[in-house]
């Protein structure tokens, strides 16, 4: 674990991130690569908060991920 890595669902709107680690099934790793989230891989929170999914932008295409799911996602925020 990284010094100051976050769960993806505590990163606020607007800001992006830089995956770190999956932590979850290799199903659930698998099904996230093939999504695009990949650790070393910077992605942008569109949409968040506590409830509903998360809106997260990953490249070009904009992804919507479960309380549940981006919370086994941990990022590092990016600098702007």
């Amino acid at each position: 674990m990284h010094s100051g890595q976050i769960p993806l669902a505590m990163v606020p709107e607007g800001r992006r991130a830089m995956v770190i680690a999956l932590v979850g099934g290799s199903g659930m790793r698998r099904r996230m690569a093939d999504l695009g989230i990949l650790p070393g891989h910077e992605l942008q929170v569109v949409r968040g908060g506590e409830w509903g999914p998360l809106i997260v932008l990953v490249g070009e295409t904009r992804l919507a991920l479960g309380q549940e799911v981006s919370r086994k996602i941990f990022v590092m925020p990016v600098q702007s």
